[in-house]
C-alpha cells in the first residue's frame, strides 16, 4: 500500500522537527549558561575571598616586623589592636570558604592567638616593661607563620584563577580523596578542600603563646573635597574630558553606566578602554586601557617623564612621585601633591605606563579628589631634633621633611617623615606628629628591581 504524504504536511513536519531541535538545543543552551554562570560565580566568591584572606595576613606580618622597631607605647598600642583587628577579619574571610568539615583547628587556632599575643605584649609595654628576648623570637615565628600561610592561600588562589582547581567539585573531591585514604593509597588532592587540609598539617610547630604607599587606600567614603561648590557638567562635557584622558576623538568613546557613589561620575567606554569623569566639576576619577603590553624597553626615568606630562595634561599641577612598581609589563607610579614643602600623602594619584610605548595605560585620581583641598597647616610645635627622640635607637636617620598623612579615623595629622636603616640594611620610615612629638606610623621601604613601595 502506498503511502502517501502531501506537500503540505510534509512541511508541516519538517517544521515541527526544525522548532523541536531549536527549543531543544535552547533548553541546552541555556543549561549550560546556567552551569557556567554558577561556575563563574562560585569561583569569583572563592578567588574573592582567598583574597581578602592573604590581605588580611600580609597586613598581620607586616605589623609583626615593624613591631621591632617601634620606639613608643602608644604606637605599639595601635599596632597591636591592628593586629587584633585584622586577625579577626582573616577568620571572618576564612568561614566564608567551604572547608568547614575540615575543623581547621590549627590554622583558626593561629589567627586566635596572634591577635591575643599582640595585645599582651602591648599591656606588657604600657605598663613600662620592655620585651623580652625570647618574646620577640616568638613574635618573629608567628610572622614566619603568617608568611607561609600567605603564600599557600596565594597559591590556591592562582589555581582557580589558571583553572586548576573546579570549584564546583571541591567537596567531591575532598570526600573520594579521603575514601581513598582506608587503602593507603590517597592521591594528592587538586581541589581547594585538599589544599586546605595540606595546609593544616602545615600549621602546627608555632610558638604556644600565653599597609600602590598604605596610605593609598585609605577610605573613600566622605564627600570628595575637589568637587565641592563645583558646577554639574552634562555628559557631552565629561566626554571631551574623558576623551583627552584616553588619547582618543570625542567621538570613539560610547556611553557606559553612570555610577552614583559618593562620587557621582559618567563613565565612557571604547575598545577595552573605560574613563570616568565627575558630574560635578568634571575631574578625570580613572582611565584603564586594557591592551596587551609588548616587550619591555623603556627606562624609569622616560616612563616618569611621561607620567608626569600626563599629569600637567590634565592640569593636574604641583605633585611629587614618591613610589613606583612595576608589573605585567605597567610601571605604576604613586604621586603625592605638595603644598609648600610638605608632602600631602593624603592626596594621591596613581599613573600607569606602559613599558613597551610608554604611553599611559592606567590612572587613578579617587583618592586625590576625595581629600585635595588647600590647608591651613599650623608651625610644627617641636623642632626635628625634638622629634627625632621618639625614634628607636635601632634606627638611623638619613633624611627628614614633613608630610601631612590621614589616620585611621579618616582626619589628618603633620608629621615629620623620618627615612631611616636599621641595623640589618633595611630601610623604615617614621612618622613623628610635628605637634605632640608621638610616632603616628612606621612603614618599611622595599626597594627592588622591578619598584620602590612601602608596607
Amino acid at each position: 500500500m502506498d503511502f502517501h504524504i502531501s506537500r503540505r504536511n510534509f512541511v508541516r513536519i519538517l517544521s515541527f522537527a526544525i522548532a523541536l531541535i531549536m527549543v531543544l538545543a535552547g533548553l541546552v543552551y541555556l543549561n549550560y549558561k546556567s552551569a557556567m554562570d554558577y561556575r563563574g560565580q562560585l569561583q569569583s566568591t572563592y578567588v574573592r575571598s582567598l583574597g581578602e584572606l592573604s590581605s588580611y595576613l600580609t597586613n598581620i606580618s607586616t605589623d609583626l616586623d615593624k613591631g621591632q622597631y617601634i620606639g613608643t607605647p602608644g604606637q605599639f598600642s595601635i599596632m597591636s589592636a591592628r593586629i587584633w583587628k585584622e586577625a579577626g577579619s582573616a577568620k571572618s574571610a576564612l568561614s566564608t570558604l567551604p572547608v568547614s568539615e575540615l575543623h581547621m583547628d590549627n590554622t583558626y587556632r593561629f589567627l586566635s592567638q596572634v591577635g591575643d599575643y599582640a595585645m599582651s605584649l602591648s599591656k606588657k609595654i604600657n605598663s613600662g616593661l620592655t620585651l623580652t628576648e625570647e618574646e620577640r623570637k616568638s613574635a618573629q615565628s608567628l610572622q614566619q607563620y603568617g608568611n607561609k600561610l600567605k603564600e599557600y592561600i596565594d597559591q590556591l588562589q592562582q589555581k582557580i584563577q589558571d583553572g586548576q582547581i573546579d570549584v564546583t567539585a571541591v567537596k567531591s573531591s575532598f570526600y573520594e580523596n579521603a575514601g581513598d585514604d582506608a587503602e593507603g593509597t590517597k592521591a594528592k588532592n587538586a581541589g581547594l578542600a585538599g589544599g586546605f587540609e595540606d595546609l593544616e598539617q602545615t600549621m602546627t610547630g608555632y610558638p604556644t603563646l600565653i599597609y600602590d604607599g598604605p596610605f593609598s587606600d585609605h577610605i573613600l567614603t566622605k564627600r570628595p573635597e575637589l568637587t565641592r561648590a563645583q558646577p554639574s557638567i552634562t555628559r557631552e562635557e565629561g566626554r571631551r574630558k574623558a576623551a583627552l584622558a584616553a588619547g582618543l576623538v570625542v567621538s570613539d568613546l560610547e556611553n557606559g553606566d553612570d555610577e552614583n557613589s559618593n562620587m557621582p561620575s559618567f563613565t565612557y567606554q571604547c575598545d577595552g578602554i573605560a574613563v570616568g569623569v565627575t558630574k560635578s566639576g568634571g575631574f578625570v576619577t580613572y582611565m584603564v586601557n586594557s591592551r596587551e603590553i609588548g616587550e619591555e624597553r623603556l627606562s624609569y626615568s622616560t616612563l616618569l617623564k611621561n607620567a608626569s606630562a600626563y599629569l600637567e595634561k590634565l592640569g593636574i599641577e604641583n605633585m611629587r612621585a614618591t613610589y613606583y612598581e612595576t608589573s605585567n609589563g605597567i610601571c605604576t607610579i604613586n604621586y603625592a601633591a605638595m603644598q609648600g614643602e610638605v608632602t600631602l600623602y593624603t592626596d594621591l594619584i596613581k599613573v600607569g605606563v606602559a613599558l613597551d610605548d610608554g604611553a599611559i595605560v592606567f590612572y587613578d585620581a579617587r583618592g586625590y579628589i576625595n581629600n585635595h583641598k588647600e590647608r591651613s597647616l599650623s608651625e610644627p610645635m617641636i623642632t626635628v631634633e625634638q622629634a627625632q627622640k621618639s625614634l628607636s635607637d635601632q634606627l638611623a636617620v638619613r633624611s627628614t621633611r614633613l608630610a601631612l598623612i590621614p589616620t585611621s579615623g579618616q582626619n589628618e595629622v603633620l608629621t615629620y617623615e623620618f627615612k631611616t636603616t636599621t641595623p640589618k640594611d633595611e630601610n623604615i620610615l617614621v612618622y613623628v606628629n610635628a605637634q605632640t612629638g608621638a610616632e603616628e606610623q612606621i612603614l618599611i621601604l622595599i626597594e627592588t628591581p622591578s619598584g620602590v613601595l612601602t608596607k
